[in-house]
């Protein structure tokens, strides 16, 4: 008998299908469960070709779609703004979800690297 995980898992995907933004077809493992409540489940599906992030409330029977709405609007507003970190199912594992490489980081970066000389003892020695 399938867990109630793997079939929540399955309706999404039956919903979602395919990535928005490259097509790539879902993997049950692209869906990860970021919360749970009795009556529903925070979700984040993943692509793992392209990094597009959706976030997904499933309602389970009773549930109030409105608390759900709202969550997943707080949820995508803190993922927006920056960093968003969740407890995981596990308790004490902890999930952070950071805004993506800008072309302004990669530059900065590559700036920095043109005159790194490699000594990363002194880059990290204690300043104090």
């Amino acid at each position: 008998m399938e867990s109630s995980e793997n079939q929540i898992k399955r309706i999404v995907l039956d919903r979602m299908d395919r990535c928005g933004i490259c097509h790539r077809s879902f993997e049950p493992e692209d869906v990860h469960v970021l919360s749970r409540k009795p009556d529903f489940w925070m979700m984040l599906v993943q692509c793992t070709d392209c990094h597009a992030k959706s976030f997904v409330a499933a309602v389970m029977k009773d549930g109030d779609p409105r608390e759900a709405r709202l969550a997943l609007r707080q949820l995508t507003e803190q993922a927006e703004s920056g960093t968003v970190t969740i407890e995981a199912e596990s308790g004490d594992e902890l999930i952070e979800y950071a805004e993506p490489v800008s072309a302004h980081d990669v530059l900065e970066m590559h700036e920095f690297l043109e005159s790194f000389d490699g000594d990363f003892r002194k880059l990290f020695a204690d300043k104090s």
